[in-house]
This record gives structure tokens, sequence and C-alpha cells, in this order.
């Protein structure tokens, strides 16, 4: 997939999408989802639900933008949003990219099979520079 500029109202871009990805026992694995006016999907997870403060996600932010399957590019498709980025294989990184998707509840609610995101107003939201997508 080729990035390209999004230019849709489909999904906000003024903040994050979260959601909880996984949970076994008092482990609560919770997602966060950046997209960018660029084309460009930035990911960040953390372990628990202390991460809700401003600067454990800045911080979490910071640790993974260096990481390059925490990097995607999308695209929205009617309801759906389609995405593509990288996937680590027994500790080594693939050339071979992995696609997933997203239906559009509404411009804040985003599903992955069971797994809701809804989207939070995030001021200090970062760039999307990054060594991976150009």
């Amino acid at each position: 997939m080729i990035r390209t500029p999004y230019i849709g109202k489909e999904i906000r871009l003024d903040g994050y999408y979260s959601g909880i990805s996984y949970q076994s026992g008092k482990t609560t694995y919770i997602s966060y989802k950046f997209f960018y006016s660029n084309g460009v999907l930035f990911t960040s997870a953390g372990y628990n639900s202390n991460i809700q403060d401003i600067d454990s996600i800045i911080k979490l932010m910071n640790k993974d933008r260096k990481d390059k399957r925490e990097w995607a590019v999308f695209q929205v498709k009617k309801d759906s949003i389609v995405m593509q980025g990288w996937r680590l294989r027994d500790d080594v990184y693939q050339n071979l990219l992995t696609s997933f998707q997203f239906k559009i509840i509404n411009d804040t609610t985003l599903s992955s099979g069971t797994r809701i995101y809804h989207f939070k107003i995030f001021s200090q939201k970062p760039d999307s520079m990054n060594l991976f997508i150009k």
C-alpha cells in the first residue's frame, strides 16, 4: 500500500483512539492508535490502565517511535480503515508486510472484531516523522 494523504472526515486526527487489545488475569493491554493527515499511523501500547495520563502516553510513545512495528500506512475505504505495516517473526523483521483493518462506527469509535477503540483529544500529539515510511 502506498502512503496517501488523508483528507476525509470519517475519522478524527486531533488525538488518538484507544482500546483494550488483550486481557489476561489482572493485566490489561491497552493499544493507542494515532492517525495523521499524511496517511501514516503510529501505534503504541502499554500494560494496565495507569497509562491514561498524558505524561505516561508521551513517555511510551517516545520509546516506541524507534520500533518499526509501531508504524504503518492507512487508507479509509468506505466504512473501514485498511492499514499495512511490518511484523516481527522469530525476533527478526521480515520484509513481509502485514495488513489489518478497522471498521469505522463513527468518527470517535472504531472496531476490530470484538475490540472497540474510542477517540480522545490529545493536544500534545507528536509528529509522524519516522525512519520507516517515506
